[in-house]
Formats: C-alpha cells, structure tokens, sequence
C-alpha cells in the first residue's frame, strides 16, 4: 500500500514538473467553445480527470469482489453444514450397522 501512494506521489510530482515546465497559453476547442488557457492547467485537469476514473474504476472492481467473497462464504457455510449432516448420518449408519 505504502509503494503505491510513493508511486502515484512521484507520479504527481513529475506531471506538476511537466505542467510547470509547459506552461504557454494554448487554444482549446471543445464542442462549439474556444478558449485561451494555461497548458498546465489544461495538464493538470487531464491528470486529475484520470486519477478519478481509474478511483472509480478501482472501486467499481473492488465492490465486484466484496460481492463475490462474500457469496463464495455463504456457499463455503452451505458446504460446511452438508459436511456436518452427511458425517452424522455416515456415524448413524456405523452405529447401526454395528447394532445389528
């Protein structure tokens, strides 16, 4: 866990170093609006754009495997009490068999 926030904090730094080191105006077009803005901060809302889809992403797989831990043990408990009902049964029959 540790590895992966130093990753993404380098990570941060080298992008804020790249963004600081590009900063020109640029023009940007985006559907029917043309605006003048920082190439920073233009490098800066892509990155954090990013970051948010990969959290949402990561969370979207995350909940996918609660979700299925959690139905993989209420089968591991079916399995357990089948286990424990055939194992009476097979120490009925001994004992009956044992009887006769």
């Amino acid at each position: 866990m540790q590895l992966g926030f130093i990753l993404s904090l380098l990570f941060a730094v080298l992008i804020a170093t790249f963004a600081v080191q590009n900063s020109a105006s640029v023009a940007i077009n985006f559907l029917f609006t043309k605006v003048e803005v920082s190439q920073a901060l233009v490098i800066f809302i892509s990155a954090a754009l990013g970051a948010i889809i990969v959290a949402f992403l990561g969370l979207v797989k995350h909940r996918k495997m609660n979700k299925t831990i959690n139905q993989q043990k209420l089968e591991i408990e079916k399995l357990k009490k089948d286990c424990t009902r055939l194992d009476r049964k097979k120490q009925e029959k001994v004992l009956n068999d044992d009887e006769n």
